[in-house]
């Protein structure tokens, strides 16, 4: 009987495959046999496999955070405060972590005439970021405008964090600050810090007054290590020595009335401040809420009263919480004698009935 060639060749085909599947199944079965024999103990779970129940509470020398410790042995940091921080509309709207500016849709004629900075509660609250003399201040330089101040330091000398606040940006920018750390406190004001040999925050990380958020060096486009820093609110930058006195490493006010025409390159603070427009805030300091919490031995005393009235005309940088000790009186009493209330803008000339 002759067999047709196709069906020769479909028969040693499906020969070599049924040999090939039975050789597979005589070698695999021994090995899983002798596997299940080796494998009696079961392998040891990994730590996050374990059940992560909380267990105990540390605080820390920080009372808004704590320490949380878990079952399998694991810990993290618990602060009950960043979920309000989180809310904040300044830490939520204009919040660009990839690039240095934000503000991009908000032009400088749309920014108020006058910001009231309220910079600090108490003393506690301020850590200048480092202290020295200012070598090169803001304003124009050669073929650029120089936006900041910088101050000499050694090479790995640690920079602070001014204030509270939470890191915008944190890495090596290419348009010459080198490492830079941006940090935005809640009152809307930006610190820049550039130059730096390393950033030692991440974005997204909540500092506070006097973190260590860097170290001086000299990256970026840099002669010598130095800090360069910078002050802005809405992208706009301004003179930082209006704000801090890096020599002696003091904050200049509690509360500081940023002018709009101060975000002019040519708005230089060491040519328009005055000396009595330099308080003492270890002497000055005012509590904000109301007159029976002011820090009575910070106050001078009364003039004697001669029955005729005292007016004061404001100035650049006039707030009421400067005005009202400057002449022994209360904020409370200047906003009687003039019809107005403590969150009165007050105009440059304006004249205030101060006794």
């Amino acid at each position: 009987m002759i067999i047709p060639m196709y069906f020769r060749t479909f028969a040693y085909r499906s020969l070599l495959v049924a040999g090939f599947v039975f050789g597979l199944i005589l070698f695999v079965a021994p090995e899983e046999a002798s596997a299940q024999r080796r494998g009696g103990t079961p392998a040891t779970p990994r730590l996050e496999e374990l059940p992560r129940r909380p267990m105990d509470t540390i605080p820390t020398a920080d009372p808004e955070t704590k320490v949380i410790i878990f079952s399998n042995n694991t810990w993290e940091y618990y602060r009950p405060e960043l979920r309000r921080l989180d809310n904040l509309s300044v830490f939520r709207e204009h919040w660009d972590t990839a690039s240095v500016f934000s503000y991009r849709n908000i032009e400088l004629g749309e920014l108020p005439a006058t910001v009231d900075l309220r910079m600090i509660d108490s003393l506690g609250q301020f850590c200048c970021p480092v202290q020295g003399k200012v070598l090169s201040k803001y304003g124009p330089r050669r073929r650029r405008n120089h936006h900041g101040v910088d101050i000499p330091m050694k090479p790995g000398e640690p920079v602070l964090a001014a204030f509270d606040g939470k890191v915008r940006y944190a890495k090596y920018n290419t348009g010459g600050y080198g490492n830079l750390v941006i940090i935005r406190h809640p009152n809307g004001l930006e610190t820049w810090h550039s130059h730096l040999m390393k950033c030692n925050v991440r974005v997204g990380d909540y500092v506070k007054t006097g973190q260590v958020i860097g170290y001086v060096g000299q990256t970026g486009r840099a002669f010598g290590p130095h800090l360069h820093f910078e002050t802005r609110y809405c992208d706009q930058s301004f003179d930082p020595e209006f704000l801090f006195d890096f020599e002696n490493g003091m904050l200049r006010y509690q509360t500081f009335a940023l002018n709009r025409d101060y975000f002019s390159i040519h708005s230089r603070a060491s040519e328009m401040l005055e000396e009595d427009d330099e308080p003492d805030l270890a002497n000055t300091l005012l509590a904000e809420a109301d007159d029976s919490t002011m820090i009575r031995a910070a106050q001078p005393k009364p003039a004697p009263s001669t029955g005729a009235p005292v007016y004061h005309i404001v100035k650049k940088g006039d707030i009421l919480g400067r005005i009202a000790p400057k002449y022994g009186t209360t904020i409370a009493r200047i906003c009687q004698l003039n019809g107005i209330d403590r969150n009165s803008t007050l105009r440059l000339g304006q004249r205030l009935r101060v006794r």
